[in-house]
């Protein structure tokens, strides 16, 4: 067997928890679409999404059997040694459980991604989207010629700001959650070593911020230009439509659950198949 065919088997069985995608990012990818439809389709996905994350389970488990880990897996969780005791942990930080991995690179990326998104929506002129989401009407982008400022009291201080109308703040809401969607999936591919198979996540994660990014910079198209560039008027549906940014994360969840499927399935499928013909 060769030395990469071995290493992707080692990758698989280490991660195969959590690359089990019918069990994680497809639910997820079915819920996302579920908020932004109607409601008996929401009803019918999420009914389809919890089907799948019990059936998913007893499918991994009678496929492929269960991974544990063995002392080995466990010596990973080290728990932290006092100055006052250098000669273990303390036993009230025994029962401690620290941040999983792929939290604290979620948290990170997100805070990152979160810090400069706030930024630029901070320096962002304001603008009117045009259209009715509901009725599937195109958006149009228009500048806000009179901006409404208003003075909040706090304490002896009065904090102003623009106004934003509301048309802009759902365009914001949109543009947010491809930040979040971003940031989940950057946060896996760089929990899982930044692995050539693990690409995929890579190029959904820099999918999100790009239309992240680019929704941010309507208002500033639309008050040099005066109007969006036609060339650019097929992508606006999805920069300031939540429901289209809903439909666009939970498709994308999708894929990603079934690539990461696709990888246990062709790394360990091999040896279940192998199984089933000794037992004959």
């Amino acid at each position: 067997m060769e030395t990469r065919e071995l290493e992707r088997i080692r990758f698989v069985t280490r991660h195969f928890n959590d690359l089990q995608g019918l069990r994680y990012e497809v639910p997820l990818g079915l819920i996302a679409l579920g908020l932004g439809g109607a409601t008996l389709l929401r009803a019918a996905l999420f009914l389809g999404a919890f089907l799948l994350l019990l059936g998913a389970r007893r499918h991994y488990r009678n496929s492929f059997g269960e991974v544990e880990e063995g002392p080995a897996g466990s010596a990973a969780e080290l728990y932290p040694v006092s100055v006052f005791g250098p000669a273990g942990p303390i036993p009230r930080l025994e029962g401690f459980q620290q941040v999983t991995p792929f939290v604290r690179h979620f948290l990170t990326t997100l805070a990152l991604a979160a810090v400069l998104f706030s930024y630029f929506q901070a320096l962002t002129p304001n603008f009117v989207v045009l259209g009715d989401e509901s009725a599937g009407q195109h958006p149009q982008i228009v500048t806000e010629t009179s901006p409404l400022f208003r003075q909040t009291p706090v304490g002896p201080f009065f904090m102003g700001g623009a106004v934003r109308p509301p048309s802009m703040l759902r365009a914001v809401l949109a543009q947010s959650l491809y930040v979040l969607c971003g940031a989940f999936f950057l946060g896996l591919w760089l929990w899982r070593g930044r692995r050539g198979s693990q690409g995929h996540h890579l190029a959904l994660s820099l999918l999100m911020f790009g239309l992240a990014a680019f929704g941010t910079s309507l208002g500033f198209l639309a008050w040099r230009d005066g109007e969006i560039p036609r060339a650019l008027a097929p992508f606006l549906p999805a920069l300031v439509y939540p429901g289209v940014a809903l439909l666009l994360c939970g498709s994308s969840m999708m894929l990603a659950g079934l690539l990461d499927h696709w990888q246990i399935v062709r790394a360990l499928g091999w040896s279940v198949a192998a199984e089933g013909e000794e037992s004959r």
